[in-house]
């Protein structure tokens, strides 16, 4: 833990200790707070509205902005709101910096978005809560990167800033329905899309060359999917809809609470270095970088080299592949590309035993990044286990750890990383030749855009639904057949909390494989939860039967599992020898707490398949319920790719 963390969580600790001891002086003294001084310890008394209205002196242009916007209003409701809301001094600021002559000069648009980029209306966000790598989404479906610093001309207390140059100068006014924080710079609301913010950056100048030159700045151009509708009472913000997809006691269906996406976005993600991180490698203009992509290429699809030199906008084209690896088709903050912190990090992942991972496919065509945490940092294509990385990998800069720059915009964020990243030959025939297990949450990018992948909304049980057509990488051959994936809990009996519920009256879907990263043979795989709820699916890789159907039904899986308390090691690997034979495998033993999903009879993987595989290859799973009923489901929790380097070795797959 850094020191900023512990500072934020001391200065936390003493808040609530004041809170308290004042709290229960006032309760002694009177019942009566109509003189109580508007802050953290008595304004419980307000909403964020009236907060607002109560102080026109700092708050009179926001209140008119909110006013017209239609959001004052909304601000007396109950609710959990977060509100930012900027002095009249930081509006005035504002209004000065954009050549605008006064505040009745904004137009009824530029205060809806002033309004909405200063509103978090699905959770309070105390500064407790908003250590750096915390983002709140905005009701702009914008991300608000927070990152705290110290003041070092006043012993070193506490500063938190909201997208890098507001600085909230008054925190937790704990209101009725949310909490007010009081900041000094209205909040950076970049209207550009990704290349565009990347461009500002002159920091970015070689790697902006490289993306206008081979085209993929017009790939990251999408933003809203305009033939997108749903109705509103089934959408986040409406009334939803239940859906069966857990298992009581009893073996009947318990339903969660599920909503579809108000709207369809088109986000990405962009893992940059900067200038000077190229510098220290040779590379100091265009010309150096397209040697240096030459260079890693060539060599990891020698079959291409000298082919496409000319082409960059060629996918094949070695600078189009560099640059395009670090491009990803979907937004997340540095902690949403794998666990490095939270109630599922802390306690679920068994980091004694190895760090937690996720992978993702890239925008280059046919390849994966595998993310990896230690420590509280986030590393890119590294390995080893914990800090004893036999390949160190690129470390994903923090917020607090870049410049001024805004990092996020409507269509996307990019992150800083401290090393050159490249999908070269070791990286694919090294580091990545390893069990890729990929959790359920992360197969689409629509997941991690519609923010189903991880905790959200504050809501527990709750599940994000998506309609036919809208689910890259997914495929919903029937239209009885729904699709949601469930938001991170730490109760679920599921890997990382999450997991993918295929529902509906003979269900039939299909989902992309991520690729694999060199051509071999590979042992494809799910991992599953059962319940005497769910069904019976037949399993296809690329529309040929993977052997007899699945059971997702704990009275009939035919795994062999038994429990390994008070076996010895021989016993086990004898147990795991028997479950191999009949198809299955134990669940891991590197998450689930106090009890892993190892030591669960439940949970399970089944291997579907081992055969040759090619890199270059689209894989497609494929599920079809052979059961009839409309409450039948499978729960997919993960998928894994292993190959035969790993399984088949001579001193065994781990059990990780």
């Amino acid at each position: 833990m850094n020191s900023k963390i512990t500072k934020r969580h001391l200065i936390g600790l003493s808040f609530i200790i004041c809170s308290l001891s004042l709290s229960m002086v006032m309760a002694s003294c009177t019942d009566d707070d109509s003189d109580a001084p508007l802050n953290f310890y008595s304004s419980v008394r307000l909403t964020a509205a009236g907060f607002i209205e109560a102080d026109d002196a700092r708050f009179s242009d926001f209140k008119t902005i909110l006013e017209r916007s239609n959001h004052l209003g909304m601000l007396k409701t109950y609710g959990s709101y977060t509100v930012f809301a900027p002095t009249n001094e930081a509006i005035q600021q504002y209004l000065k910096e954009n050549s605008i002559p006064s505040i009745d000069a904004l137009t009824d648009e530029q205060c809806d978005t002033i309004s909405r980029t200063h509103i978090v209306n699905d959770k309070a966000y105390f500064t407790t809560d908003m250590g750096d790598g915390v983002e709140p989404v905005n009701m702009n479906d914008d991300y608000i990167q927070m990152h705290s610093d110290s003041d070092v001309t006043n012993n070193n207390a506490l500063l938190v800033y909201v997208n890098k140059n507001s600085l909230i100068i008054q925190k937790d006014d704990s209101v009725t329905n949310g909490v007010v924080h009081v900041i000094n710079h209205v909040i950076s609301a970049s209207n550009n899309l990704l290349p565009a913010l990347l461009e500002e950056n002159p920091t970015l100048s070689i790697f902006c060359q490289a993306l206008r030159l081979t085209g993929m700045a017009d790939s990251l151009t999408k933003y809203v999917d305009y033939t997108y509708t749903v109705d509103p009472d089934s959408a986040v913000g409406g009334k939803g809809f239940w859906v069966v997809n857990s298992t009581a006691g009893d073996g009947t269906g318990q339903k969660t609470q599920t909503y579809y996406p108000d709207k369809r976005y088109f986000k990405f993600t962009a893992f940059v270095e900067t200038d000077s991180i190229y510098n220290l490698h040779g590379i100091n203009n265009l010309e150096d970088l397209k040697a240096y992509a030459k260079k890693i290429y060539d060599e990891s699809y020698p079959e291409d080299a000298g082919k496409y030199d000319n082409d960059f906008t060629d996918r094949r084209n070695p600078l189009n592949r560099f640059v395009s690896y670090h491009l990803i088709n979907r937004i997340g903050p540095r902690e949403y590309w794998v666990h490095c912190q939270g109630s599922i990090y802390t306690e679920k992942f068994l980091t004694d035993v190895c760090d937690p991972e996720d992978y993702f496919e890239t925008m280059a065509p046919h390849t994966i990044m595998r993310f990896s945490s230690t420590g509280g940092e986030v590393y890119i294509n590294r390995k080893g286990k914990k800090t004893k990385a036999e390949v160190p990998g690129a470390r994903v800069l923090k917020s607090g750890e870049g410049d001024s720059y805004t990092q996020s915009c409507s269509n996307g964020m990019y992150h800083y990383v401290d090393d050159i990243l490249s999908y070269s030959k070791d990286v694919r025939y090294n580091v990545l030749n390893r069990r890729i297990r990929i959790d359920g949450s992360c197969l689409s990018p629509d997941f991690m855009n519609a923010r189903a992948r991880m905790y959200y909304m504050n809501k527990e049980r709750m599940m994000i639904g998506f309609k036919i057509g809208y689910l890259t990488d997914f495929k919903m051959h029937n239209s009885h057949t729904f699709i949601g994936c469930g938001n991170e809990q730490t109760g679920w009996v599921h890997y990382q909390g999450s997991g993918v519920c295929i529902n509906g009256e003979q269900y039939d879907a299909s989902v992309k494989l991520p690729p694999v990263p060199h051509d071999g043979t590979y042992e494809v795989r799910i991992g599953y939860s059962q319940g005497n709820d769910r069904g019976i699916a037949q399993v296809y890789l690329n529309n040929s039967p993977c052997g007899i159907p699945v059971s997702f039904r704990i009275f009939d899986s035919n795994s062999g599992w038994t429990s390994d308390a008070d076996k010895t090691e021989d016993e086990i690997k004898a147990d795991d020898k028997a479950m191999r034979n009949r198809g299955f495998m134990k669940a891991m033993d590197s998450y689930g707490g106090a009890t892993s999903l190892r030591d669960q009879s439940n949970c399970l993987r089944r291997i579907l398949v081992r055969q040759y595989m090619r890199a270059d290859q689209e894989n497609w799973l494929r599920f079809r319920q052979i059961l009839e009923g409309s409450t039948l489901y499978m729960s997919l929790d993960y998928i894994e790719l292993c190959p035969k380097d790993v399984y088949d070795s001579p001193e065994g797959e781990d059990r990780h």
